[in-house]
């Protein structure tokens, strides 16, 4: 039956043995150093990703209450008697939902007659909303950019 007594490492200082090298720790900074590294880069990941959810539920948030304004904005154009007073009367409907889902500033409400069904489409800047740009750091950034609803409803 063989036996291995020791093996001998060569690191360039000279011969160690392994036992010798687990007894004084050698070898345990470099290799604590690397897993730093790797646990600061896996973090960073992490980081990244709950910021992308964080803001990622509140623009789907915002976006349910803009669907909601446009949806009501469309029933309102649908029951208006006069054509003269339905844009009036849509964006009022418009802001007071958008209100209500904390939406406020400019938005603009574009009716369009389909003969017997009215489409209704908001376009909402993300600046207007409380959306917060958490991955601006990282070259992910909202400014600049839309959120735009569509609904349509068959007049009455």
């Amino acid at each position: 039956m063989w036996r291995v007594r020791s093996v001998r490492l060569c690191d360039g200082r000279g011969a160690v043995t392994a036992a010798r090298m687990s007894a004084r720790g050698y070898g345990l900074r470099r290799r604590r150093g690397v897993v730093i590294l790797e646990s600061l880069t896996v973090l960073l990941v992490l980081v990244l990703g709950l910021l992308a959810v964080i803001q990622w539920s509140i623009v789907m948030m915002t976006h349910a209450g803009v669907t909601a304004a446009a949806t009501e904005g469309a029933r309102t154009a649908a029951r208006a008697v006069f054509v003269t007073s339905r844009q009036v009367d849509t964006e009022q409907a418009v802001a007071s939902v958008l209100a209500a889902h904390g939406v406020a500033g400019s938005v603009t409400v574009l009716i369009t007659d389909l003969g017997s069904t009215v489409r209704v489409t908001l376009t909402v800047p993300v600046a207007s909303t409380r959306i917060p740009n958490l991955l601006s750091s990282f070259y992910f950034s909202l400014a600049g950019r839309n959120l735009r609803v569509s609904a349509t409803a068959t007049e009455t």
